[in-house]
């Protein structure tokens, strides 16, 4: 079978133990925390037995109708006893079970007679009709690889499935397992060990036909796949979740969440130590909008598997960032801020207060692009992800560096410079602006210009008039403090008599920030 490889990469092999989808898995001889330093997420996972765990083993798969399926080798009911050949251990069962309303498991019953094989049961999936069931069996020539089949509900005769069928993806070389199917229908992804990936078990995600048949499987790429396992993927909404062995883990399997964007999978995140631990944890899904089931062996001796109901709370989390020039380190009012989430979203639209600051409630794990804009400045383009609950306030500074000023018809052109209302002493970022003019008359010392100032139509004639002198003479002794002789300046008021916008009263804020100029005119 020919598949897709979302992003090209040279890759190397490891070899491993494969974990099986069905909880019966291997035991660590090591844990290496690679993530033991990091801090909690801003989700605080609240998890407790789900109801129906037993010596043995069980493992959560997902929701039929109003129930819950659970994998399980204790022998319930008129469950078939078979024996996994690799671990000498009863095999899997499918099972359905009650959920009451406070999410608490229990009366498990085999799920369908038809459907339990000889081997190995493992992860299973539904169409979003529910007419249509995938389920994985252990392969019966080796029982650590599975087999995909489909099988279609009867209308007619109550809780029975006919037409098992084995699908053509399978392959009788590696293994499909851990089926999900996209809310629409539309997509199923699955692990598998197929060649081509990134080592151990990749997840995929293939086109679901009409007929229910598996096509053209595609690999989601290194932002889910390592060069270890990956598997029980589950979408939800516009996020993926799955289980990984290879990325920024606490140990064993931690169960991880990543943003399908239209420009593809991107802010992989582990979901934090209240959820993860250095064992293993699988099979996570939601039942609700901050609940839902995992599967983890983190409290067996035997490292048996266990299902467990959690409820998620969200820790408030602030962003506070100034807008600041980058050497000076002064503050910058008045710049524009733009704020989208990975999803391209806009958050926030605002400008900087006159601290240069703005403010931002941030949700956790959320990946925020910044992008900040002020005249006389490049674009700063920047991230920002909320991560940590040990500080639910974060401070970011954000630095930009000015442009250049420009020579054009006969004038140096910055940015305007601006005053306080009814004052004409420079502010402080204004002093950054005049400190380009500082730069161009230092660099050609035979240029002399006239510092020409303009009011808005506000007040009096005489009034703005008054008004424009102060101002342009602010401008220029501030130019003589930097040391630029007084006899290459000149300045002159002219009120408003010179408007770019003669609007009147009916002038826009913009329109009367564009007449308050201040114009450097070389001589």
């Amino acid at each position: 079978m020919r598949t897709k490889v979302l992003l090209l990469v040279t890759l190397i092999s490891f070899s491993f133990t494969a974990f099986s989808q069905g909880g019966q898995n291997k035991k660590h001889t090591s844990k290496v925390l690679t993530a033991s330093k990091m801090e909690t997420t801003g989700l605080n996972f609240i998890t407790n037995d789900a109801g129906i765990n037993t010596e043995l083993s069980e493992v959560g798969t997902t929701f039929f109708m109003d129930k819950y399926l659970v994998l399980s080798n204790k022998k319930r009911g008129f469950a078939r006893v078979t024996v996994d050949t690799n671990t000498n251990t009863p095999n899997n069962n499918l099972f359905c079970v009650n959920v009451d309303k406070y999410g608490n498991l229990s009366y498990p019953i085999v799920f369908s007679k038809l459907l339990d094989g000889e081997t190995n049961e493992g992860g299973v999936a539904f169409s979003p009709d529910q007419k249509t069931i995938y389920i994985t069996r252990a392969k019966a020539n080796n029982a650590k690889q599975y087999t995909i089949f489909k099988a279609t509900l009867d209308l007619e005769i109550k809780g029975y499935w006919k037409d098992l069928q084995e699908l053509s993806i399978n392959n009788e070389n590696y293994s499909i397992e851990t089926p999900s199917v996209s809310v629409d229908g539309k997509k199923m992804y699955f692990s598998s060990d197929m060649p081509g990936g990134f080592g151990g078990y990749d997840i995929y995600v293939a086109d679901v036909l009409a007929d229910g048949t598996i096509e053209n499987p595609i690999n989601l790429g290194p932002t889910v796949n390592s060069a270890k396992n990956e598997k029980y993927p589950y979408t939800s909404g516009r996020y993926i979740y799955f289980s990984s062995e290879g990325h920024e883990n606490y140990g064993g399997y931690d169960i991880f969440r990543a943003s399908l964007t239209e420009n593809g999978i991107t802010n992989r995140s582990n979901m934090g130590n209240t959820l993860n631990t250095i064992n293993d944890e699988v099979a996570f899904i939601l039942s609700g909008k901050d609940k839902g089931y995992i599967s983890s062996n983190k409290n067996s001796d035997k490292e048996d598997f266990n299902v467990y109901k959690f409820e998620l709370t969200h820790i408030a989390q602030n962003l506070s960032a100034t807008v600041v020039e980058i050497k000076s380190k002064t503050a910058l009012p008045n710049a524009k801020v733009i704020i989208k989430n990975e999803f391209g979203d806009v958050i926030k639209n605002t400008t900087s207060d006159e601290n240069g600051r703005i403010a931002l409630a941030v949700e956790p794990l959320t990946q925020y692009a910044i992008t900040t804009e002020k005249d006389g400045y490049d674009v700063n383009l920047s991230n920002f992800k909320a991560w940590s609950n040990a500080n639910s306030n974060y401070s970011e500074v954000i630095a930009m560096n000015q442009t250049k000023a420009e020579i054009i018809d006969n004038a140096i052109v910055i940015e305007n410079i601006y005053f306080d209302f009814n004052k004409a002493s420079v502010k402080k970022e204004s002093e950054l602006s005049l400190n380009k003019i500082v730069e161009v008359l230092n660099t050609k010392p035979e240029m002399k210009i006239t510092i020409n100032a303009h009011t808005d139509a506000k007040g009096s004639d005489t009034y703005n008039m008054n008004l424009s002198n102060k101002r342009a003479k602010a401008a220029y002794t501030y130019l003589i403090s930097k040391g630029i002789p007084a006899e290459r300046l000149e300045y002159k008021g002219f009120g408003e008599s010179q408007l770019k916008f003669n609007c009147g009263a009916k002038c826009t804020e913009e329109q009367d920030s564009k007449n308050r100029r201040i114009e450097f005119i070389i001589q």
